[in-house]
C-alpha cells in the first residue's frame, strides 16, 4: 500500500502528466520561457519618451519519463496540451527530441517544444 502525501503547508506540488500522441509522460520539470522585445524610444536629448514591448516565441523543455518499456519517443511535431500557473490549456508541439540513459534510473525522454500558433 503507498504512503499518503502528506501537505500541511497548502503550497504547490508535484508536477503534471504530459499525454502526447495518446501516451502519457510523466514530466519530471517543465519549463516554460516567455520573452518579449522591448523598443525603448528618446526624445531629442535622449530622455527616455517610450517603449514598446512585443511578445516572443513561447518556448518550453522538459524532462520526461516513459510510460513503458514499449513506450517510444515522441517525435518532432508531436502536439500536446500543457496549463501552465491556472491559465488556460495552451498547445505544443515537440521541437527537439533527446534520449539520454543513465545507469540505475528510469528510461526518459529530453524535449524541447513551442507554443502552436495556429
Amino acid at each position: 500500500m503507498r504512503m499518503p502525501t502528506v501537505n500541511d503547508s497548502g503550497k504547490p506540488f508535484g508536477s503534471a502528466v504530459l499525454t502526447i500522441n495518446g501516451v502519457a509522460f510523466v514530466g519530471e520539470n517543465i519549463s516554460i520561457q516567455e520573452p518579449s522585445s522591448t523598443v525603448e524610444v528618446r526624445d531629442e536629448d535622449g530622455d527616455p519618451s517610450g517603449q514598446i514591448t512585443v511578445p516572443g516565441f513561447v518556448t518550453g523543455t522538459t524532462t520526461a519519463q516513459f510510460a513503458s518499456s514499449a513506450t517510444v519517443a515522441p517525435t518532432i511535431g508531436a502536439t500536446f496540451q500543457y496549463t501552465a500557473n491556472a491559465g488556460s490549456a495552451l498547445t505544443y508541439y515537440v521541437s527537439e527530441v533527446g534520449q539520454p540513459v543513465a545507469q540505475m534510473d528510469v528510461k526518459k525522454v529530453t524535449l524541447g517544444f513551442r507554443k502552436k500558433l495556429t
